[in-house]
């Protein structure tokens, strides 16, 4: 199969378990439904790593790497379950889908030069994004709920991309599959302090595990689909198609949650989408 096929796969997987984290969070809050998805996705990981061999831990000392990328994983996830269970989630996931230009952005602090279409790519995402905030706006009844919903995408995808650039520091050092598993196993360690301080017990409703299974199954499948696709020449093709997923989410919405979309919201849709291909890639 090749790599296209993979980021497809992946961006399939990884649009449906967000589309599904809508309900999971509303039913049992964003808290639990994590906990749920963490708990699977984390299994499905092991069991993978255990069937393909354990690698060698090295640099143990960069292991805080790792742990940051696992808090930061837990900020945005929480945020992300946050937005969706309050909708609408054709803004979430678009607005959620410019954490490549904040990347981009961070690169610019640290010296880096983009080239002209790096640029057309962060003016696309960025301007993408205030379209489909404004569009959404125009069209809604309750604007204030709206603010506070765009206030939390964004926040969220300033989560991911601080999840990402930790996640790109500590893949040189310890590979690709061994940071995302134990980011996960962070991740899922993190949410305990934050069921304390709440006095809430992470209790999961025996109904809700096939949903959790299936999407924390998904969770996992497109990060796996995501690393089997960039093991060769081509895995920047992989990962641009993966980086849509975002965009499966939204047709999601739009066809089973009836989420009303006016050209303008598809416009900015395409641009946020588009400008984060580019920046992906």
């Amino acid at each position: 199969m090749n790599a296209a096929l993979w980021g497809l796969l992946s961006a399939l997987s990884f649009g449906s378990a967000d589309f599904l984290a809508r309900f999971t969070s509303r039913g049992i809050g964003p808290r639990r439904a994590l906990f749920g998805i963490l708990i699977v996705s984390a299994v499905v990981l092991t069991l993978y790593m255990a069937a393909t061999g354990w690698p060698a831990l090295a640099a143990v000392d960069r292991l805080w790497l790792i742990a940051l990328h696992g808090l930061a994983l837990t900020l945005a996830m929480l945020l992300l379950y946050w937005g969706l269970a309050r909708g609408p989630v054709n803004v979430v996931a678009s607005l959620v889908a410019t954490h490549p230009a904040l990347i981009v952005a961070w690169a610019l602090l640290l010296g880096h030069r983009p080239d002209p279409l790096q640029w057309a790519g962060l003016a696309a995402a960025l301007l993408g994004a205030v379209v489909v905030a404004w569009s959404a706006e125009s069209v809604s009844s309750q604007p204030h709920r709206l603010h506070k919903t765009v206030a939390i995408a964004l926040a969220t995808s300033a989560a991911y991309a601080a999840n990402v650039v930790l996640a790109q520091a500590a893949v040189p050092i310890y590979g690709s599959l061994v940071t995302l598993w134990l980011g996960r196993l962070v991740a899922l360690a993190a949410l305990g302090p934050l069921f304390l301080l709440r006095r809430e017990a992470p209790s999961l409703p025996f109904r809700w595990w096939p949903l959790l299974i299936l999407q924390g199954g998904l969770d996992a499948g497109g990060m796996l689909f995501l690393l089997l696709g960039s093991g060769g020449r081509d895995s920047a093709v992989a990962a641009v198609v993966a980086s849509g997923f975002g965009a499966v989410t939204v047709l999601l919405a739009w066809r089973f949650l009836k989420e009303p979309m006016s050209w303008r919201q598809w416009l900015g849709v395409a641009l946020v989408f588009g400008g984060a291909a580019i920046l992906t890639a």
